[in-house]
């Protein structure tokens, strides 16, 4: 997913679902100066990893 993107998800009032290894995740910040996303599982919102922008993927349906 590339920097621009990954901001409008995060800034998007609309869940717009994202994966990260099969996982869904939300966004819960995007570094702009390493092109990293700070994520967390949706099903576990306590576990939190930084991951580079190019794992995510939008799912499409």
């Amino acid at each position: 997913m590339n920097k621009e993107r990954a901001k409008e998800i995060y800034n998007s009032p609309e869940m717009i679902h994202v994966m990260h290894e099969d996982r869904e995740i939300y966004i819960e910040e995007v570094i702009e100066k390493n092109e990293m996303a700070r994520i967390h599982p949706v099903d576990q919102p306590n576990v939190f990893q930084e991951v580079p922008l190019y794992e995510l993927k939008e799912r499409t349906h």
